[in-house]
């Protein structure tokens, strides 16, 4: 049952998305492509933040992410650093391939869509109030405060890998509990038509997500209940 629970609640934030973040554009196999991966300090739960996520999702492009939950300690601090205003204010993206950095979630999708697109911003990423209100109703709806404030944790020397895509149930969940540990990930994304995906699944025979690789233990493994514990077992403190 609580499982049940668990992937409706899920699914809901992608469904009053419009499935954004479950497919990448036509020609994004044609478009520039960044050396390094985006760095983005975020909050899971943050309707602002899944903007940007989603918009890297569409643009098939790889990030780091630098989780920021409430009461956190470990990247806020860096946050501040990095940002222009000096402000903890979320997301925040650098990006180490221009040297550009920016904060406002707007600015960000526009810059992304620019550099790494067709300079198109998709019609769901710029509905302005609406379509911070989707995010928002999806979040508070199908996850509540999930995702959201820090838990006791202990940090990994190394950023973790994992592959899947913005609007997929089971990684919402895995991405919900790296925010709120505070580790460090390096985000592939693999939505619908991503030209990763025929790769990664000549590799591992199966087309499934997430999966994760930990260069710390090297633990590499599949199916989100396994994923979810080995991370509370590994990197949350008791």
């Amino acid at each position: 049952m609580h499982c049940a629970v668990q992937f409706y609640g899920s699914v809901i934030p992608a469904l009053l998305r419009g499935a954004t973040g479950a497919y990448v554009l036509p020609g994004v196999d044609k478009w520039k492509r960044p050396t390094k991966p985006i760095e983005v300090y975020d909050i899971q739960a943050s309707p602002y933040c899944r903007k940007v996520r989603e918009a890297t999702t569409l643009l098939d492009v790889d990030v780091l992410f630098y989780p920021c939950p409430k009461n956190g300690t470990v990247w806020r601090p860096k946050a501040q650093e990095v940002s222009p205003d000096k402000k903890q204010q979320f997301p925040l993206m650098h990006d180490p391939n221009s040297g550009k950095t920016l904060q406002e979630s707007d600015e960000i999708v526009k810059y992304l869509f620019n550099e790494y697109g067709d300079g198109k911003v998709p019609l769901l990423l710029r509905l302005g109030p609406l379509t911070t209100l989707s995010t928002i109703s999806g979040q508070l709806i199908g996850r509540g405060f999930s995702g959201a404030k820090v838990r006791p944790n202990t940090q990994p020397k190394e950023p973790l890998e994992i592959w899947g895509y913005e609007a997929s149930p089971f990684c919402l969940q895995v991405r919900e509990v790296l925010t709120e540990l505070e580790v460090p990930h390096i985000y592939h994304s693999c939505a619908r038509n991503s030209p990763k995906r025929p790769g990664f699944e000549a590799k591992w025979g199966v087309g499934q997500y997430p999966y994760i690789e930990d260069p710390n233990t090297k633990i590499a493994m599949f199916e989100t209940p396994e994923i979810l514990k080995y991370l509370n077992e590994t990197y949350g403190k008791k």
